[in-house]
């Protein structure tokens, strides 16, 4: 699974810059013409999938996110000190079958041109993992259900209102290593690697 996943996010990157250079005629047939300018402040809504904690437990499954994000707070001329304005998120990453959290935080996000941006998120998450008792071999012991989430993400611009975002995520268990379950080892949150389709509105 993680190696479809993989293939799958690998691929949608690559042909996300064929996708936004295509026809004319095809843009406007999909309503939108390719991006020409980075997006002026808007809400935006994610949602996407990918692989859930590649190498270690709960890996091979298949993980689900949505995340909406508010406008820039203030928008600044110079590009540099604009890059340093935060975006606000609130999000959700989703495994039917192993840790699921939820989040809240900021996002910065770096344009490296009109279509190519990179962003960095931190924030305070929440997960129904297992934290004590008897945790499953295939199971994260992740020691308490509280901590931080933070994320790497690259993204295209398809279009004024469409992106493409490859983000890596982890859930980090600092702070939880008094609640350990007898014989589990040190508490270890999920690092999830996938794609998410972005909206602006």
């Amino acid at each position: 699974m993680f190696r479809v996943a993989s293939i799958a996010v690998a691929f949608s990157l690559l042909a996300a810059p064929a996708l936004a250079q295509g026809e004319s005629n095809v843009s406007r047939a999909l309503g939108y013409a390719p991006a020409s300018a980075p997006p002026s402040p808007a809400w935006e809504a994610r949602f996407g999938a990918g692989a859930a904690n590649p190498g270690g437990r709960e890996s091979g499954l298949l993980n689900f996110g949505a995340e909406l994000l508010t406008p820039r707070i203030a928008t600044l001329s110079d590009r540099i000190a604009n890059a340093f304005v935060p975006r606000f998120h609130l999000g959700s990453s989703l495994n039917l079958n192993g840790t699921q959290y939820a989040y809240a935080g900021a996002t910065w996000t770096i344009d490296l041109s009109q279509a190519l941006f990179v962003e960095a998120s931190l924030g305070a998450a929440l997960n129904n993992g297992k934290t004590n008792g008897v945790v499953p071999e295939n199971r994260l012991n992740l020691g308490c259900n509280t901590g931080a989430r933070g994320a790497a993400s690259l993204g295209y611009r398809l279009s004024d209102r469409w992106s493409l975002i490859a983000t890596l995520e982890h859930f980090s268990t600092a702070g939880c290593s008094d609640n350990l379950a007898a014989g589990t080892g040190n508490p270890r949150g999920p690092s999830n690697f996938g794609a998410r389709l972005g909206y602006s509105f």
